[in-house]
């Protein structure tokens, strides 16, 4: 009975299921894009939400969206670990997004990208590098905040074999292996997925051949939803600015060196993947800490600075980018005190503009600012 309810109910819903889409997509056609909908069909469940106790928890396809995306993610290959949970999910999706700006940036401002790693957890960055060496930069990435990248998910855009797995698993890490939470990139070989494994599973390991040659236009562009209480949602464009150094909206108040640069154009990058408030702090192509999430300018600077330090990297030097505008130079000034060299920020272009007396400020420190306008080039997440 139960079968031929399960075959009633297909038998019906199907034909139903596809003429409501039809109406739908008709209705916005005709009205210019009033009533995009979305009524997904169910893919594929996930093992829990994003607590234990949260079940039923599926992934539903958007019958919106037809393009053939190469990092759509329900599309990819498994080869190893438990099925990815609701929260993997999500980390890899933001791990994605931040993957992409990336690329993007250092193939607008630099011709090319080398190896990359990125690190996500929580939703936002905890480590990333690039490097001509694909051993340094996983090592750099690890290296730059030893504790947050503990149950990460993880992207590469090369190969990974025993050798890299083994980095990722063990790597500066003294109390043992590391728990990683997934790993994404072009390919593993049998040694790697040996190495992997784990009694109980998890750490799904996610074959996705286009992180290793992406370049230009790889970023996400469908519509971005969240959902309102009473099966509402909010519906806004995704975010696809990328920073380039060498356009005129960017204002320069001293001159920093060329590397200084190029580190700006990187953490620029990874500001834009975070929760705001985050002041993010590195050198050399290295994400040294992303203090995110924070409800005031000043606690985001310490917190980097205090991560930063704890993770014994020498801040002298160092490259510093704030995803807004600094209202008071009580942030700057941690920042320069700590030794960072150099800082990235927003431009409050109003009439009640803050950023004469932090220019100044900085000027007075000599150290260089470099601002973007604030409603035009910044990009995060609120939540």
């Amino acid at each position: 009975m139960k079968k031929f309810a399960q075959w009633l109910a297909y038998l019906i819903g199907t034909p139903c299921f596809y003429l409501s889409h039809y109406l739908l997509e008709l209705a916005d056609r005709l009205t210019g894009g009033q009533y995009k909908g979305f009524m997904g069909r169910r893919h594929q469940f996930c093992r829990y939400g994003e607590n234990g106790w949260q079940k039923p928890a599926a992934i539903y396809r958007n019958p919106f969206v037809t393009a053939d995306d190469p990092l759509k993610l329900t599309n990819l290959k498994q080869v190893g670990g438990s099925a990815p949970s609701y929260n993997n999910y999500n980390d890899f999706q933001r791990g994605g997004f931040l993957f992409t700006h990336l690329v993007e940036s250092f193939v607008r401002n630099f011709g090319e990208i080398q190896y990359l790693v990125t690190a996500v957890k929580h939703g936002n960055p905890c480590g990333c590098a690039v490097h001509g060496d694909r051993e340094e930069a996983v090592i750099r990435t690890l290296k730059g905040d030893p504790l947050a990248v503990n149950g990460a998910v993880m992207d590469l855009n090369f190969l990974v074999d025993g050798k890299i797995a083994e980095l990722i698993l063990h790597y500066n890490n003294p109390e043992g292996r590391r728990i990683i939470d997934g790993v994404m990139a072009p390919g593993f070989t049998a040694e790697a997925i040996k190495a992997f494994e784990r009694k109980k599973g998890k750490c799904p390991l996610i074959v996705c051949p286009a992180l290793a040659t992406l370049g230009r236009d790889c970023l996400d562009r469908a519509l971005h939803f969240r959902y309102l209480r009473g099966q509402d949602f909010l519906l806004q464009p995704n975010f696809t600015f990328i920073f380039q150094m060498s356009m005129p909206y960017v204002a320069k108040y001293g001159q920093a060196t060329i590397q200084q640069e190029k580190d700006m154009v990187f953490l620029k990058a990874i500001i834009d993947c975070c929760t705001s408030n985050t002041i993010a702090i590195g050198g050399d192509f290295t994400l040294f800490a992303a203090a995110v999430a924070q409800q005031s300018r000043i606690a985001a600077a310490d917190l980097g600075i205090a991560n930063s330090t704890r993770s014994l990297h020498d801040l002298h030097g160092s490259v510093s980018a704030s995803d807004s505008f600094f209202l008071v130079t009580d942030a700057p000034g941690a920042l320069i005190k700590a030794g960072i060299a150099a800082i990235l920020s927003t431009s409050r272009v109003t009439s009640m503009s803050k950023d004469p007396p932090i220019i100044k400020f900085c000027q007075d420190a000599g150290i260089p600012l470099y601002l973007t306008p604030d409603d035009q080039t910044r990009g995060f997440f609120h939540g």
